[in-house]
Parts: C-alpha cells; structure tokens; sequence
C-alpha cells in the first residue's frame, strides 16, 4: 500500500502501530518526502520522511523522522519510530559562562525520541541499527545504557546524544510515557550523574556532572551542568546552568538557561570556622517571583551558631519571610540545668506568610532543623558526622519541594531545646505552631541513649538507642497522634544486633475519619495490611537483625495494634546460615487477628527447617534443598482450618471443619454501635461564646435556645451515614446514590436526611421557609472510609488496590443566616457638634438615703407577660385611643405610627436575655 508524500506524525503512527496513541502534545508536525521502501522482505516494512520548516534556522532545527516494522528483531519483531532532532548546542552558549568554553569543548548534537511498540534492550537495538543500515538509512535508533536501565520502555522516550572534548559520551535518556511518570517528582528525576572525563575545567569554570529531566506542566526538556565558578577568590555554585529544549510543533529550538547562582563561602582560621551560602530564589520556582534565601554556621571548639532565613516576593504579591537561628555547645559544656537536664543548646525561629510542611516520623532524620543531632556516632564518645553543607541545606528548606514554602495568610513560630540527661540521654526536641490557614501543633524530637554513660572509644558500649519522636495535632487532617521511630545506629550488646521498630498511637476528630483510632506497636497482621485504611501509619516491625558472624543472620520481629474493630498480634524467628555452596535456615511465626462486631477470630503459626546445597555434576550445577515445615491456620466462626505439610520435596495441604468464608454479615444493632455520632447539628459562625454563667445555666435550667450573634450566624446539620436524600420541611433538598453498608454487606440502601425547621412565635410552632428569609443553604460532600460505605468486596485482599476514602459523598446541608443590612451612616461629626456652654455653679439637692418601696426581684414570667401585653387586643384598642385623642388636639404623631404591636412582641423575647427587675407600685400610684 503506498502512502501521500506529506501526510501528519499521527497518521502515520497509526499506519504502523495499528492503535490509536497518545502523542504529546508538541509531537504533531506536518511530515513530508514520505519515503516507503519497497521490496522488502514480507512482513518488513520501513519509511523515511522529513518534518517541513525545520531547515529554516530562525525557525528550528531539522527532524528526520524513521519508521520500521520488522520480525527480525529479538524473536518476534518490533515496530519503531525515530525522530531525530537536530540541536548542534555548543557550550559555548552557555548562559554567563559561554565566554569561558571553548568552541567544540561540550556538544549536544542530537536530541532522539523515540515510541517503540514494546520493550527493547541493547541487543534488540542495535540488530534494529544493522537492519537501517543495510538500507542504507543514515540514521540510528540511540542504544540504551544504564540512565534506562539498559531497555527502552514501551512507547515514548528520548535521549540526547553529547561529546566532550571531542568524544562520544552516554546518551542522557528521558521517560517521556505519560504513564510512567505521572506520579514523579521533576526534581527527583534530575539526579546528578558522573561521567568518565568529569570534573573537567575551562579557566574558572569547572563541571562536575550533568543533570538530565522533563518539566511536564511547561513541555519541555532541559539539560543542566553540575558547575561552580570562581570569581575573585569566591565560589559561586551556578544553579540551574544548561539549556532547556522545547517540545513545540514549531521546532526543537535549544535554549540556554540559568535558573540561578548561589555564593557559598567558606573561612577556615583556627579556632574559627564560618560555612555560608546565599542563594537567589524565584527562577524555575512559579511560586516565587523573586527572593534571596541565606545560611551561615559559625563553629568554635566551644560553640556552633547556625542561621538560616529567606525573604520572597510570592507570584500573588505577598511578601515571605522566614528565620531561624540556633546555638550549641561543643565541649560538653552547659548553658544552665542540673544534671538530670543540662541544656547545651537553644533553637528559635518564624515565618510570616509561610507553611512548614510537617514531617513524617520517618523523616525526622533529615529534617533540617533538627539535623544537628543527625545520627549519634557508631563509637559514642567520638565526635558525631559533620553537618551538611549549608547550601545543602538552603536547598532542602526553600527549594520547590522544600520544608518552607511561601503561602499567604499562613504563620508559624518554632522554638527548640538540646539538653541531656545524666550525660548519656542527649535529645534535642523542637516545637511548631503553625496557624492562620490551619492550625498544626508538633512537638519533634530526636534521641540518642547510650550504656554505660561517658562512654568513650576505649570502652565497650553495650547498648545504644536512638529513637525519634513526633507528637502532632494537624487540623487540616482533624489528626491527633503519637509516633515514636527506633533510627538508625540502634544496637544491644554489640554493634552486629540492630534494632528496628516503630509505636503509633493516632486518633481522628472528623474529616470523615471522626472517632476513628488506632494503636500499634511494630505494624499489623497481614491481612489487616490489605484492608486497613490508607491513611494509616505504618511504623516499622519491632524487632533486631544480628549478624555474629559473617555467615550467620539471625531476625526477629513482633507487632501488636488496636483498632477500633480489631485486635492482632503476631512474632517471627528467623535464622540462616550460608557458607560457600551449603546453607541451612529455621523459620517460626505466629500471627493472631481478632474482630468484634461480629466476633471473628483468624489464627496461623507455623515452623519449618531446611538444608541446601549445590553440587556440580560435571559441567552442569545442582541445587538440592531438604526443608521440613507444617503451617496451621485455624479460624471461626465458622470454625475451620487448614494444615499444609512439606517434606523434603513433597508439599501437600487439607481443610478441617468449614471454609474460610471471613466475617459474617454485622447485623444494623451492632454496626450502629461503632458510630461515632449517627446525627450531629454544630454552630459554625456566630455562638455568643462571652455570656455570663449565671444567665447561660438559668438559660439551659428553663431549656431556652442559645444565644447568637446577630452580625450572622453559620450552622450545619450532618450525619455521619452518607446521604441518598436530604429534605428540608419536607421538600426534598438534594440528592445522591444510594448507601452501600460494607460490614453488613447490604447494597443499594436509602438513607434519607430529614431537616426540620420550626419557629416559636407566641408560643405556638409555626413552620419556617429559610429561603424566604435570605438564609443560604450549602450541599456538604464528605470523604468517607471505604472500610464501612465501599462497595462489597469478593476478597478481603482487593482492598489493598483502592484507596482508603470514597470521595464526594453527600453528608449535610450547611445553614448561613444573612447578617443585617445596615443603613446609611450618619457621616462625618465634626468637632463642633461636642461644644457645650458651661452653667453657672449651683447646689445639689440631698440624696434621700431612704428605702422607698419593696426591692426589685426578677420575675422569670415578666418577658412572656409583656410580650402577651403587647399583642392583646385592649393593647392595641388602647393605643389608638390616644392616637384618636392627640389627633383631636391638633398634635397627631404622623401617618402609620398606629400599627400593629406584633413585631415589637416578637422581639421581646429575642432582644431582652434576662428578666425585667419588678416592684410593687406603691399603694398612691394603683
């Protein structure tokens, strides 16, 4: 079949491949000269084209574009397509630096994609290149190396091909499938890689590395150089220097890029020692217009001062600030305490219009600021690892992906102490409040504990801990939890032992998570592995590794965890034993899972034993292994279980009793139970919170509604069951899909939210319309955990594929009452209105100190009286009397001044809070 000779890159994609593929969205050129090969073997197919425009210089760079079918490659065939960009970059363009390259000294010739219907390695690739080349094809499919694993993946991939000095270096591969790296981190991709030839100099400039990766929001590639550059007696880390490639349909056109230049200094003058580093922040970062961000760490024998801080212009025109600064003695000196808590460091620090990203326990270790403890030394006494470079560390606090990021309304203070106990408990522990747009509170810390104390080099040490520890409240996750890490460097008895573990206590306040818990000391049994929540931790096992030879491995582990529906337990033992071709090992485990609600109980253990060897008949070699193991797995209701038997080569398993049909349908009076709160109506906005105690408990005495601000008032009503329908007065609100109850395995259930709204008027109920009166009503969605409103699952162990919460269920109505309209202001009041004429001196007539009359009481039916009186009939008949008779006197008040009294009776009982003090008249005035 013969092919036009311009047609598009897509078209002749799917002429090849058969299936329609996604192609990024800059690879959609025009192609022309389309070339096929004919006479070809059959089932071969190859052709050659040229993308237009791209011979023009001002408009990009030239692209010859290969395609090839064939079932000469690897067995059974491939299909593949080339693009080969021309970019002929020297690195004499380089941003700021170009002037210090020779000509020729760095190139990059090339930029090649790639989209290949399958997986292909080096072999595949280059018996690919020898059939182009006996076509006489003048282009060559790149060959890949270890930067891709020695394979190209399926579909899309790119490689830049680059010399120095004039020879060939490995080509800089780049994933370009959407699917591989959706997930991934840019900056993590941008690893620094070494090459043969590196470092290498030109003049000030020196290369270390190359940097290789793909900004997948902006489409384009880049390619940066690890380098410094000296400049009068200074170092200056140039960040960022190399040059970027745009994946746009109007050419490949190379561009050089400098996303910045950090100045690290460093002055080494005994006794003093000063590390700095200043960094321009905003280039490469969208969130950061422009900014500088600085480190300096001043070290004596006595005392190490480190600062850090930053200041940025944030991309919406708010202005970021962060400091901290910390001291500590070196000397084993203290700033003040008593021995069980010697201070030798202090820690302070904030941020204005800033958010600290919380750390993982598991973090903690790297975590910046408190990084000056970092791992205790493997020999206590000796003096600990140095710390990291500061520039390093400006990396990690203000980089894109940095600790501290810029966020407006955003405010955190922090504040830390290093102290040590009895002269072998050295911790250091930092507290963050985080506030503004949420409210975090952490307390982080690490410590290190080493047996015996005061132990130095000479000394044997039997035993060192080092345990990290975060206490956290983060409202944004309504998350309450305690978590504690064995860190690394942990042993008992000899350096051999490690020991490992993780506890975790965390409880949830809402979010869809309300009244969910757990507690776990070294993990979960593994079938709860596969159906806890997502959300979580997973603390490692607790337990130790111990090497006594170089031949021997002995493991141990444990767990325990409390959840509110389960409880587990379970240990292993674990040894092995190799030398040369002979190995031998011993395994045991016991692993318990028990549920409630209904009750179901889930118990294996098992042991085994086992011996091998490799024997060498001949030329070919044997392995033989004898292993003798039985594993007992019991549970109920109902009650069943299985026994499998292995030995030597023979394995053979058999059920007793019924089958392992997991936990039965929970009947609704006990999945209920786990509720936490079926119903709940909460004030939002507007709750007087400064009434008087005396009043709010005479309030609650007599049932009487709780008072509200009138400047607007926020409520919601939510049940905790996710919602099918919601009605208001009747009417149906909203709308969702229907209920589907995991535990009780029920499915397409109705659950039906009823709002009612009444108003006391008179003291009668009268329905209330909030649309009419300008309340706003607002559809709340909830995430909830899939545990108890997924779907059913066939196998408990498919809920280890989905996530943990079912998004976007309907749970509430939010309630806003509009605030008061006010009306126009008075305007301005001049000096002149508070002038005031003096009067003459005169005297004051006496007070008569006498009691006249019974005391004032407070009569708690005079509201309801005068409410009562006003609405009464004789009130208004009354009243309109006296309007009739001052009409007649010529001094009527105005037009509708004679209305009804209800409102004013209505507003009684909402404007007076407390009850009218009453006296008796006295006996003239009846």
């Amino acid at each position: 079949m013969s092919l036009p000779e311009r047609m598009s890159l897509v078209e002749l994609i799917n002429e090849f491949f058969g299936e329609p593929i996604e192609l990024p969205a800059a690879l959609v050129p025009i192609l022309e000269n389309v070339h096929q090969y004919q006479n070809l073997p059959a089932g071969e197919r190859l052709v050659t084209a040229r993308s237009p425009g791209y011979d023009d210089p001002a408009q990009g760079s030239p692209v010859d574009a290969v395609f090839i079918q064939t079932k000469r490659v690897g067995g059974s065939g491939a299909i593949g397509l080339l693009l080969d960009v021309q970019l002929r970059f020297d690195g004499s363009s380089l941003a700021l630096v170009g002037e210090v390259v020779p000509k020729g000294a760095i190139v990059f010739p090339s930029l090649k994609i790639l989209c290949l219907d399958r997986t292909l390695n080096v072999g595949e690739v280059n018996q690919l290149n020898g059939l182009l080349a006996g076509y006489g094809v003048a282009a060559r499919f790149p060959v890949p190396n270890a930067m891709s694993a020695d394979v190209w993946p399926k579909y899309f991939a790119a490689a830049i091909t680059w010399q120095l000095g004039g020879g060939e270096m490995p080509a800089l591969s780049i994933w370009l499938d959407k699917d591989k790296d959706k997930d991934d981190d840019d900056e993590a991709k941008e690893e620094e890689i070494s090459f043969p030839g590196l470092p290498k100099s030109f003049g000030p400039l020196t290369i270390f590395g190359v940097k290789r990766g793909r900004d997948k929001a902006k489409d384009y590639l880049r390619v940066l150089l690890v380098a410094e550059l000296k400049v009068g007696g200074q170092v200056l880390q140039l960040d960022g220097l190399g040059f970027m490639i745009p994946l746009t349909a109007k050419g490949f056109v190379p561009r050089p890029e400098l996303i910045g230049a950090a100045l690290s200094i460093r002055r080494d003058t005994p006794p003093l020692t000063i590390n700095a580093a200043l960094r321009y922040t905003g280039l490469g970062d969208d969130a950061i217009s422009y900014g500088l961000a600085g480190l300096v760490r001043v070290e004596t024998p006595a005392l190490s001062v480190m600062g850090a801080g930053a200041w940025s212009r944030t991309a919406d025109g708010h202005q970021m600030i962060f400091l901290y600064a910390e001291a500590l003695l070196t000397s084993g000196a203290s700033l003040f305490g008593p021995p069980p808590f010697t201070v030798t460091g202090l820690a302070a620090g904030f941020g204005v219009n800033s958010r600290m990203r919380p750390p993982e326990v598991a973090q903690l270790p790297s975590f910046p600021l408190l990084a000056r403890l970092e791992e205790a030394p493997k020999v206590p006494g000796e003096p600990p690892p140095p710390p990291p470079e500061p520039l390093e560390v400006l990396n990690d606090l203000t980089s894109r992906t940095g600790w501290v990021r810029p966020e407006a309304g955003s405010y955190w203070i922090a504040a830390g102490l290093t102290f040590t106990s009895f002269r072998f408990i050295e911790t250091r522990a930092l507290a963050v409040i985080e506030f503004g747009n949420r409210l975090n509170v952490m307390l982080l810390g690490r410590t290190s504990i080493t047996l015996p104390k005061n132990a130095d080099a000479s000394k044997k040490v039997h035993a060192q801990l080092n345990i990290d520890l975060r206490l956290a409240f983060l409202s944004e996750e309504h998350k309450l939890s305690l978590e504690a890490a064995v860190g690394p460097g942990s042993f008992v008895f000899t350096q051999s032992a490690e020991l490992t573990g993780g506890l975790a206590f965390c409880v949830w306040t809402g979010g869809g998570r309300g009244g969910d818990f757990v507690i776990t000391l070294g993990g979960y049994h593994p079938q709860f592995n596969a159906i806890k929540p997502a959300y979580y931790p997973n603390p490692a096992r607790l337990g130790f590794r111990w090497l006594p030879c170089s031949r021997v491995v002995v493991q141990a582990s444990g767990y325990t965890a409390l959840t509110p529906g389960a409880i587990m337990f379970g240990a292993a033992l674990a040894a092995r034993y190799e030398k040369g071709v002979l190995s031998a090992w011993f395994t045991a485990h016991v692993d318990a899972l028990i549920q409630w609600r209904p009750f179901y109980l889930d118990l294996a253990l098992g042991i085994s034993i086992g011996v091998a060897a490799t024997i060498k008949v001949w030329f070919v070699k044997v392995r033989v292994s004898i292993e003798v193991g039985i594993t007992l797995q019991f549970w109920t209701p109902p009650t069943g279980g299985r026994v499998s038997v292995k030995v030597w080569f023979i394995g053979f398993s058999f059920d007793f009793g019924a089958g392992r049909a997991g936990a039965p349908p929970v009947p609704w009076s006990e999945f209920q139970v786990q509720l936490p709160s079926p119903l709940r109506t909460t004030p939002v906005k507007g709750l007087q919170p400064d009434v008087d105690k005396d009043e709010s408990e005479a309030r609650t005495a007599r049932e009487a509604p709780l008072l509200f601000s009138t400047d607007g008032f926020v409520f919601e009503t939510e049940a905790v069951m996710p919602s099918s329908e919601i009605s208001i007065n009747g009417e149906v609100y909203a709308t969702g899909p229907t209920v589907t109850i995991r535990p009780m395995r029920l499915t397409n259930v109705t659950s039906k939210h009823i709002v009612t709204l009444t108003r006391f008027e008179n003291g009668a109920e009268t329905e209330f319309d909030p649309g009419a009166n300008d309340w706003l009503l607002e559809k709340i969605y909830r995430d909830v955990p899939r545990s108890m409103w997924g779907r059913v699952l066939d196998k408990p162990g498919d809920a280890a594929t989905e996530p943990g919460l079912e998004p976007g269920r309907l749970s509430g109505v939010r309630f806003t009452v509009s605030p008061p309209e006010l009306g126009a202001g008075v305007g301005p009041i001049s000096s002149r209105v508070f002038k005031y004429e003096p009067l003459e001196d005169g005297d004051m007539p006496l007070r008569d100190g006498a009691v006249a009359g019974p005391a004032p009481r407070p009569d708690e039916a005079s509201i309801t009286t005068i409410a009562r009186t006003l609405a009464a009939e004789a009130t208004a008949q009354r009243r309109t009397a006296v309007h009739d008779a001052l009409a007649r006197l010529g001094a009527a008040p105005g037009k509708d001044t004679d209305g009804l009294l209800g409102h004013y009776a209505e507003l009684v009982g909402r404007s007076m809070t407390s009850s009218p003090l009453i006296t008796d008249a006295p006996a003239s005035a009846r």
